[in-house]
């Protein structure tokens, strides 16, 4: 766990500056107080950000294969269409993109483009359990199962991702050590059992934006068995504060649990233990002790096989709770143009590689 966890890119080597202005560490107002090759000189959370190359780096990765120049100023865009970040792409209005649906198919044969992969995020429904949210999912197991029973998986995937998802069978991708594979353990399309308990029923549904399609699947299938949907989309910022600040908006989330660790407890914690209200990172709110206690066991054992048994075991109280449903995987393709080239290592894409080659 604790390989894992220094060895991402998003890890942080804070200097002595920032360590002695922690309060400006934390607004990112002290000078000289990150290590890495790019500071941040604007943002808007959700829309766009740009980073700018310092004068004085020199402490490259020693990376195998990396060739190019890096580029003084990256600015990098959220685009609210795929179709269109392709179609920039393609004119030159991009120089690099990444895509996780039938986009993608337009470049991985061309001569004038380039590309690596990653495994990303990790699609599933989560059930609002937070005590006194008001949520309709909160001690109902039944009623959790038949809203599993009335979304096609495999529906979604195309609607989401154009088919190119995998099955998600737990909490995160099947690439990741100790998932569990136990499909007896999920909820199997039913449409006609998930009426008989849905129908008459009103669901507050939280969404993000770039989804559309997906959402109006999950929606409309979940209207087919009988319930009332009330939709909110909106971006991702907003849609990642609404979901921890204010359990009393929504009682179902379609979830994209990005875990770029390669560490199954970080996802299995997002279904176990405490909320954010209560300083934890579970999604749902439930209260799952049994759950809780077995990634405990996992975390404080130094052990392989025994960290993994109980890993595993985490994940089976979640899914026999029904907590979350799990629906899919996804796969990005990172897409450079003629004159680019960007790189994945170990499963992860690090932006400060990317490389002006022309």
């Amino acid at each position: 766990q604790l390989f894992g966890g220094v060895t991402l890119e998003g890890t942080g080597v804070i200097c002595p500056a920032g360590l002695d202005d922690l309060e400006g560490l934390k607004a990112g107002t002290v000078e000289g107080a990150y290590s890495g090759p790019y500071t941040l000189e604007s943002s808007s959370p959700g829309v766009s950000a740009t980073y700018a190359l310092r004068d004085d780096y020199d402490a490259w990765p020693e990376w195998t294969g990396v060739e190019g120049t890096p580029a003084e100023t990256i600015n990098i865009t959220v685009s609210a269409d795929s179709n269109t970040s392709a179609n920039l792409l393609e004119s030159g209005g991009l120089d690099v993109s990444r895509f996780y649906d039938a986009n993608a198919l337009r470049f991985t044969k061309s001569d004038d483009f380039s590309y690596v992969t990653t495994p990303s995020s990790a699609y599933s429904l989560v059930y609002n359990q937070s005590p006194g949210s008001g949520s309709i999912f909160e001690g109902n197991p039944e009623l959790r199962a038949a809203v599993a029973q009335a979304v096609d998986n495999e529906g979604f995937n195309q609607a989401g991702l154009d088919g190119l998802g995998a099955p998600l069978t737990s909490v995160a991708s099947s690439s990741f050590s100790c998932v569990l594979d136990d499909k007896s353990l999920l909820q199997k399309y039913d449409p006609e059992a998930a009426a008989k308990v849905l129908t008459g029923q009103t669901i507050r549904l939280l969404t993000f934006t770039n989804w559309d399609p997906a959402v109006e699947y999950l929606a409309e299938s979940i209207r087919a068995a009988g319930a009332t949907v009330e939709v909110t989309s909106i971006d991702a910022s907003e849609w990642t504060a609404q979901l921890r600040n204010e359990p009393g908006t929504w009682d179902l989330t379609l979830a994209a649990d990005t875990n770029s660790t390669g560490l199954v407890s970080l996802s299995i914690a997002r279904n176990v233990g405490a909320s954010y209200a209560d300083g934890g990172v579970n999604l749902s709110g439930s209260d799952n002790a049994e759950g809780a206690a077995f990634l405990a066991t996992a975390m404080a054992s130094s052990d392989a096989d025994e960290q993994c048994d109980a890993l595993l075991s985490a994940q089976e109280t979640i899914l026999e709770r029904v907590d979350m449903s799990p629906l899919i995987a996804d796969t990005h393709y990172l897409i450079a143009r003629a004159g680019y080239a960007t790189y994945a290592f170990s499963g992860y894409w690090d932006m400060s590689a990317m490389r002006i080659t022309s």
